[in-house]
């Protein structure tokens, strides 16, 4: 494209082809005495003649050289080389300074003919060479012998308008001698342009006046025209004929206004319609600038769209690239193009553009006829279904709802929607509606949630499910409960848990249970009622057991005397016992423990209320499956927690028409713990375990799951109750936790070091033999060596007791204990380790300190509990964690010292709500012994990032789970 800078003044030719001179005063005065020379006689200086004519095929101008009549080409007797040189020492002649300089640029720039008679001079120098030989004056013609007049009067360049459209400028070109006023045709002449430009009419040579149009002259051609299409003509119209219209050299036609060009952002025009047959999409595209609708452009014709308004022309400059791209993306999409404006797609390709481009094209431009389709059009998408629900006569065990999509009036049923996806088709003809669009990804999402609910469709294409996921199903489908409004309003109530409608208590618990207990007899009934079954996980010492004695004894009262069993803790079970004869007496309980039970076996289907162990469960368990039960009541159901384990898989068993779970902590370290619960209660109600653990515990488990976890929440909700205690028993007395450091004994800092160095080796060379899975026994056993160097290095073996090495934390315990007693407190000492009780157990011995005691192996522990809250002068009751820190009431105590941190601080909280309970009237302090700069200070921080799995699910902490990784090793072996 032709860019030209107009001005009316040109600079002269630099560089070599400019006449250089000397600025020193020996150059000076060199030209002085040249000019001199010429004034006295000028017969002194030897100069050249010159002959020229215009050679065509070579588009030079021949110039020759007479020395006399000789034609020469070659300077070296003049003293002149091609580069100025006097490279052999030959005398220079007595040449006219200008000549010389004259014969140098010819070296230069000019080429010697084959016959070495002249110089051609490229046409680009003409104008150069012409500027020189003006000054000489023996100067003529090759061939005529005429001489060449050089004029000093210029011609004035003139350029005539005389055609133009958007897309199409011509201009014509000629010459204007003002002195005389002649005009010359530019077909007349020859024109040479350069710093000086020159114009050879006849025998006559012009100067050319430089003007703003001097740029162009080169660009017309020998008739003096200049034709300009496309983007050129754009350009000079919009960038230069504005400026060149006020010049006098521009000749505009009579009357002609220069049109204003408008840069106009194009407006997209769309006309959708379809072939006759219905077969073919059809699209027209147009653009519009400024109201004028212009065909997508074709070539460089249509660069410009031309408009009139008010009477004004204008001059629209089209943004090809805008519209190129446009259509680009039609023909991407698989439209094909016919003809200027049409474009056509078919099939499902055409409903794809209805369905995926269509909106964004009704936002970017203007489209029309979309309406007017018949065969594509699009009224819908099939992605959520509707389902309708109906229970069973017999009951709501089960829901058998009818699966399908409805779309303007219509049902589409789920099977011909899957037929059609299972083709690769993503719409759906319906007669006389047009195309719906098949929602691929929802779909696939809704066989993940039928897989969920573990549904079944059946040929009739029925979906049954549990009805255990009544009130999962809003979260999932869109429900319509039309035919089962009572329905509707149960799965309202298990979403909404204060709208559970209350209950009267059974007589003489009226005045016993307190509101919040009155509540979860009212969950429990409402559960009950509509045979769901559920987890109460209230926090510890809220009365747990008292709210399903309550409800127990509705059940013998509303319909007659039938068995339920009770599974608890061994230490639980005679708590069971002394609440029902305190609470409940009319119930009539049957205690399966020691090895007397078996005389008691004939009677299990004549009691009310059978309480029996874990342990003695499992051997007992073919006489108990016999029993039909009315319910089954776990008690510390995390016992349960390992669904793999033997008593796991047999208590899912049991017969029974209803089931319980009572847990204050239901999630103690996996989820999987949960999942097991939930399957003892309803099957199914949580998919299978491969299902859970892939769509909920991985990811929760791995900190990402944060949608799952809220997903799980809402759908566990409606089965689980859990109250905290500074929540609804705000008449507790106050609960003060205090972390109290430890330090070690310089010996025994010593042997924390040394046996944590061994560890550390050990451990990871295990973990890089066979990775940290297989390692976690031994990553156990080595941070429980170092956690019982922490609480006295005798726990290590028989060798360390002969080293004799002390414990400061022990030392630290006997104060504080001593304290305690003198100030009249009675105090609650759990440990994990029994060797150490045993060593606790010593040192009281040997101060004379009274004290009871109770770990896994105890027998006879209701005498051993009733004994320290009934007898003052027991001040201290040593306790084994994992024995005794469930199911105890134990608020004859005040103060609570934790011997050792435990990976689980739920275990810890449980052992503490033993004394922090209902019932507790004095201030409740609860001791946490840590040893400074050690395993245990990590320990507790651990605890702290693993908090968050049963907050987020069940509202309060969770445990550390036994899994650690990589980075956990790292902290905990530092």
């Amino acid at each position: 494209m032709r860019r030209w800078i107009f001005s009316e003044s040109f600079t002269r030719m630099g560089g070599s082809m400019q006449d250089s001179g000397a600025s020193s005063h020996p150059g000076l005065l060199k030209k002085l005495s040249t000019a001199i020379r010429r004034e006295d006689g000028g017969e002194n200086f030897l100069i050249f003649r010159y002959q020229l004519e215009f050679i065509p095929r070579q588009n030079a101008l021949a110039i020759q050289v007479l020395h006399h009549d000789e034609a020469i080409t070659r300077f070296e007797r003049f003293g002149i080389h091609a580069l100025g040189l006097n490279r052999h020492g030959t005398p220079q002649s007595e040449l006219d300074p200008d000549h010389r300089n004259f014969a140098q640029h010819l070296l230069r720039f000019a080429n010697v003919n084959s016959g070495e008679s002249y110089f051609a001079v490229p046409r680009k120098h003409v104008a150069f060479f012409l500027s020189k030989l003006a000054k000489f004056s023996h100067v003529s013609f090759l061939n005529s012998g005429n001489p060449v007049r050089f004029s000093e009067a210029p011609l004035v360049p003139l350029v005539e308008l005389t055609e133009q459209t958007p897309s199409h400028v011509k201009l014509l070109a000629s010459f204007q001698e003002p002195e005389q006023l002649q005009e010359f045709p530019f077909s007349a002449a020859k024109v040479f342009v350069g710093p000086r430009s020159w114009a050879w009419i006849g025998e006559v040579f012009y100067p050319i006046k430089s003007t703003v149009l001097s740029p162009m002259l080169s660009d017309f051609n020998a008739l003096g025209e200049l034709v300009l299409t496309g983007n050129e003509a754009a350009d000079f119209i919009q960038d230069y004929l504005p400026q060149l219209a006020r010049k006098p050299q521009m000749i505009l036609p009579e009357g002609f206004h220069v049109p204003e060009v408008i840069e106009a952002k194009p407006e997209v025009l769309y006309s959708l319609s379809e072939h006759a047959a219905g077969d073919r999409l059809i699209l027209e595209i147009q653009f519009s600038y400024a109201g004028h609708r212009v065909a997508p452009h074709q070539d460089d014709r249509d660069v410009m769209a031309q408009a009139v308004a008010e009477g004004q022309t204008l001059l629209l400059r089209r943004d090809l690239a805008f519209e190129k791209e446009t259509l680009q993306k039609f023909l991407e999409q698989g439209f094909r193009r016919f003809g200027p404006t049409r474009f056509e797609t078919v099939g499902e390709q055409a409903l794809d553009f209805m369905s995926e481009r269509l909106p964004s094209l009704q936002e970017s431009g203007t489209v029309t006829g979309g309406g007017d389709l018949a065969h594509f059009r699009l009224f819908g998408e099939i992605g959520t279904p509707l389902l309708k629900a109906r229970a069973k006569p017999a009951g709501i065990d089960w829901l058998e709802m009818d699966l399908h999509f409805e779309l303007e009036g219509m049902e589409i049923s789920y099977e011909v929607v899957q037929a059609l996806l299972a083709q690769g088709k993503k719409y759906i003809h319906l007669p006389g509606k047009g195309f719906a669009k098949i929602q691929r990804e929802d779909l696939i999402a809704l066989e993940d949630k039928l897989a969920e609910l573990e549904g079944e469709i059946d040929a009739s294409g029925k979906l049954k499910v549990s009805a255990y996921h009544a009130a999962y199903l809003p979260e999932l489908f869109q429900v319509d409960w039309k035919r089962q409004e009572g329905f509707a309003e149960i799965v309202r109530s298990l979403r909404i848990s204060s709208e559970i409608p209350q209950r009267p208590l059974p007589s003489g618990l009226e005045t016993v249970l307190r509101d919040y207990q009155h509540h979860g007899y009212d969950w429990m009934q409402f559960l009950h009622d509509h045979r769901f079954h559920g987890i109460l996980a209230d926090d510890m010492g809220l009365g747990k057991t008292l709210q399903a004695l309550a409800y127990l004894k509705d059940q013998k009262d509303r319909q007659g005397q039938q068995a339920n069993l009770v599974l608890a803790p061994t230490s639980v079970v005679f708590n069971w016992a002394a609440e029902a004869k305190k609470f409940t007496p009319d119930l009539e309980v049957l205690l399966l423990s020691g090895p007397e039970r078996k005389k008691y076996y004939d009677r299990i289907g004549q009691a009310d209320l059978v309480l029996t162990s874990y342990a003695l469960f499992r051997r007992d368990v073919e006489v108990l499956s016999r029993q039909s039960w009315r319910s089954v009541v776990l008690d510390e159901a995390q016992n349960i927690k390992n669904f793999r384990s033997k008593t796991a898989l047999l208590v899912k068993e049991l017969q029974a028409e209803q089931r319980w779970a009572l847990s204050g902590t239901p999630l103690e370290n996996h989820l999987s713990e949960l999942w097991s619960i939930f399957d003892f209660l309803m099957p199914g109600f949580l998919g299978s375990y491969p299902h859970f653990k892939r769509k909920y515990q991985i990811p929760m488990e791995s900190d990402s799951g944060g949608e799952q976890l809220e997903r799980l929440r809402r759908r566990i909700f409606p089965f689980v109750l859990r109250r905290l205690k500074d929540e609804v028993a705000k008449e507790l007395p106050p609960k003060t936790e205090i972390l109290q450091y430890c330090e070690m004994t310089h010996e025994q800092q010593k042997l924390y070091q040394e046996v944590l160095a061994t560890c550390r080796r050990q451990v990871f060379a295990e973990v890089e033999r066979q990775g940290i899975e297989k390692s976690q026994v031994s990553i156990l056993t080595a941070l429980l060596r170092l956690r019982q160097v922490c609480c006295h290095p005798e726990l290590l073996g028989p060798s360390f007791q002969k080293r004799g090495v002390d414990s400061g934390k022990m030392e630290a315990f006997q104060d504080l204990v001593m304290e305690m007693l003198s100030e009249g407190h009675r105090i609650l000492v759990f440990s994990q380790f029994v060797e150490m009780l045993a060593l606790l157990r010593s040192w009281l011995e040997q101060e004379k300190i009274a004290y009871e005691y109770l770990d896994g192996r105890t027998r006879k522990r209701e005498e051993k509990i009733r004994r320290f809250s009934e007898e003052p002068n027991i001040p201290i009751f040593l306790v084994s964690l994992r024995a005794g820190g469930t199911g105890l009431n134990l608020t004859a105590a005040d103060y609570v010292i934790h011997y050792d941190p435990w990976w689980n601080p739920a275990v810890q909280d449980q052992a503490t709500d033993r004394v922090h309970r209902l019932g507790q009237t004095k201030h409740v302090f609860s001791y946490k012994l840590i040893t400074k700069n050690s395993v245990e200070e990590k320990i507790l921080l651990l605890q702290e990032k693993k908090r968050f799995l049963a907050k987020g699910l069940l509202g309060t902490d969770s445990a550390l789970g036994k899994k650690l990784k990589v980075d956990d090793l790292e902290y905990l072996f530092s």
